[in-house]
């Protein structure tokens, strides 16, 4: 066979095998705990009778602000982080710069983009004056931080599915209102025009971000929101409660 078409065989095989042992362990397991109610939906679809326990990931309470502090609308930072080895954060960094950056400049002149996050060399060399890449060593918290906490606005076109998103919990809970594709918010409890802007295309982007950079009390709005929600909902400090009562049921 052709070296592509073994390629397809083999992949498919794998894809076979891990979902074989997948439904093989759940039926074993004594608890099954799933991060989001999208995932446990999969779960069901293979396996109904399972019962299973959703408990959702949660941001690191060092990464939740103490107090919301007052951001320059006026000369904006648009802010992206990923870790660039995953291949939908490279996929949303060039998304931002070949997509959306170009109509964006186009209306408000004054923005900035900022793309972090480790593996950052992925994206190629790029030379911009209104765009910044940076990159983030594995251990760097201090850098994240900084990071999350000086930027305006967080946006995140994401197009691939599964699992909650940090990164989205980080920049609600650091103070950043955050608009992003629909994809890029599942797993998460959060309500459209809320305590979040979805967004799924270029121009649906650049309008949203015009919005809430020229109406401060709709950005204010979000964020609020959003702070509230992470502080209620996906702080480790209070989930770990439901996790350990998993651990004791056992």
């Amino acid at each position: 066979l052709p070296f592509y078409l073994r390629f397809f065989i083999y992949f498919d095989i794998d894809i076979i095998k891990l979902k074989y042992w997948e439904r093989f362990y759940w039926k074993k397991a004594n608890a099954v705990v799933v991060v989001s109610s999208s995932d446990e939906k999969l779960i069901k679809n293979e396996e109904p009778k399972l019962k299973t326990s959703i408990i959702p990931n949660c941001v690191g309470d060092e990464m939740i602000a103490d107090k919301l502090e007052k951001k320059d609308l006026k000369f904006p930072t648009i802010f992206f982080q990923g870790n660039f080895f995953w291949l939908q954060n490279v996929e949303a960094a060039k998304f931002i710069i070949n997509k959306i950056y170009p109509q964006l400049i186009k209306e408000l002149p004054s923005v900035k983009v900022v793309i972090a996050g480790q593996n950052a060399k992925k994206l190629g060399n790029l030379i911009n004056k209104n765009i910044d890449i940076i990159n983030i060593e594995p251990d760097d918290i201090n850098k994240v931080k900084e990071l999350f906490k000086k930027n305006t606005l967080f946006i995140a076109p994401i197009f691939g599915p599964g699992g909650t998103r940090l990164k989205i919990l980080a920049a609600m809970g650091s103070g950043m209102p955050v608009i992003s594709s629909v994809t890029g918010i599942e797993g998460l409890e959060v309500t459209n025009n809320k305590n979040v802007v979805i967004a799924d295309n270029p121009e649906e982007f650049v309008s949203k971000i015009k919005q809430l950079l020229s109406n401060k009390n709709i950005y204010e709005k979000i964020r609020n929101n959003a702070y509230k929600l992470v502080k209620e909902k996906y702080q480790w400090s209070q989930t770990a409660k439901e996790l350990e009562s998993v651990y004791k049921n056992l």
